[in-house]
């Protein structure tokens, strides 16, 4: 972006926002957009006869507080260390304020905000964040900030935010400004699922795959397979379809221990490990299920190559039409699924975890796993002294 003539002579504001951005793939790419788009819209929405520029830092951003104001300090150091006027925080970690999740929290004193990408829910990202940090450096740069349902709060309020998030004010030191998803858990649930990225899956699960092409190999020259798909009704294939998707997704959760136990954890963290159930689960069978279709297509090319009208027709039926094949091989992908599963068995949990999980869910649970570690050598030091 090009300074105008008055502003590199010092008569027009520079004003810089830095933006402070998660090194992973949702964070940094929404950074990246920010840096393009934030200081024409900015010039537009803001009448103030200043320049706007945006510089872009990338650096892991710490676990949240309950209070969220970790990520905060850490804008607040990269603003004194690099002279910035401003400064966004843009996070995959998902952040809540009693059951409802936060988008975004504000603070005026410190001029940072911080933003949260799974309360964005799963569609038109980029346009939502890059609404909702317009509307915060508009509140920053303005006195004050309006409080809900004001006339003032009406007037500055900008189109992006629409009925789809809640501004309030909490009763909390260091954050003025609070918004909030509607649609609440579902929305978090989503963007979470989003940030997961399970189509990663079909490329991430080396072994279920190298083993459901395997036995796919079998099961496309198999003639009890024919006869049975032949003959099944409708609701059954699809049931067939669906269970080996389900069969797939309970063995990774049950031999990878992608579980979380909620026996005996606080209500908050109970309530945690149900909704990071809830995304595991959704991840995998988005995830399965593309592997699922992608096997299906491969079969199906496979099946017509490689099965001839006339031996096909002698168990299939006369008459044969694509419809004929593309329900066989419903079956035959089915079964390869299934059998697929036990390829999983030779992928480390590692890997699994890496193909399931976003970067910060990785983290959390690495985090927690450490945690019940210290915990249960803490136990059983207290057990052996009292022996």
């Amino acid at each position: 972006m090009t300074m105008p003539e008055d502003a590199r002579n010092g008569s027009i504001e520079t004003v810089t926002v830095g933006v402070v951005a998660d090194p992973v793939a949702a964070p940094a790419q929404i950074a990246e957009q920010l840096a393009h788009d934030l200081p024409g819209l900015l010039s537009e929405q803001l009448e103030d006869n200043c320049v706007w520029r945006v510089e872009v830092h990338r650096e892991q951003l710490p676990p949240s507080d309950d209070r969220h104001t970790e990520m905060m300090d850490v804008a607040g150091k990269r603003m004194r260390q690099y002279g910035w006027n401003l400064a966004a925080c843009i996070t995959d970690l998902p952040l809540r304020s009693g059951r409802q999740p936060i988008v975004a929290d504000m603070s005026n004193e410190r001029r940072v905000l911080v933003v949260s990408l799974p309360a964005f829910g799963g569609m038109a990202l980029r346009r939502r964040v890059r609404g909702v940090v317009i509307q915060l450096v508009a509140d920053m740069r303005s006195r004050g900030t309006p409080s809900e349902g004001t006339e003032e709060h009406r007037r500055r309020r900008l189109p992006w935010l629409a009925n789809r998030f809640q501004r309030v004010t909490p009763e909390q030191r260091d954050v003025d400004v609070r918004v909030l998803a509607s649609r609440g858990v579902v929305r978090l649930l989503i963007g979470m699922v989003r940030d997961n990225r399970p189509w990663r899956l079909v490329f991430g699960l080396t072994g279920p795959l190298v083993g459901a092409f395997a036995f796919s190999a079998f099961y496309l020259i198999n003639t009890s397979v024919w006869r049975l798909a032949s003959t099944m009704e409708p609701l059954r294939l699809l049931a067939a379809a669906l269970g080996s998707v389900a069969v797939m997704v309970a063995w990774l959760i049950a031999y990878h221990r992608l579980w979380e136990q909620t026996m005996g954890r606080p209500t908050h963290e109970r309530e945690q490990a149900v909704l990071f159930n809830a995304s595991t689960v959704l991840t995998l069978v988005i995830g399965v299920g593309c592997m699922y279709g992608a096997l299906y297509v491969v079969n199906l090319i496979a099946a017509g190559v490689v099965l001839t009208p006339e031996v096909f027709g002698q168990y299939v039926g006369p008459g044969l039409g694509f419809g004929d094949y593309a329900v066989v091989m419903l079956l035959v992908t089915a079964a390869a699924t299934v059998a697929g599963a036990v390829g999983s068995g030779f992928e480390s949990e590692n890997s699994i975890r890496e193909a399931a999980f976003s970067y910060r869910e990785r983290e959390r649970r690495q985090a927690l796993h450490n945690t019940q570690t210290r915990r249960e050598r803490q136990e059983g030091r207290g057990g052996s002294a009292e022996t």
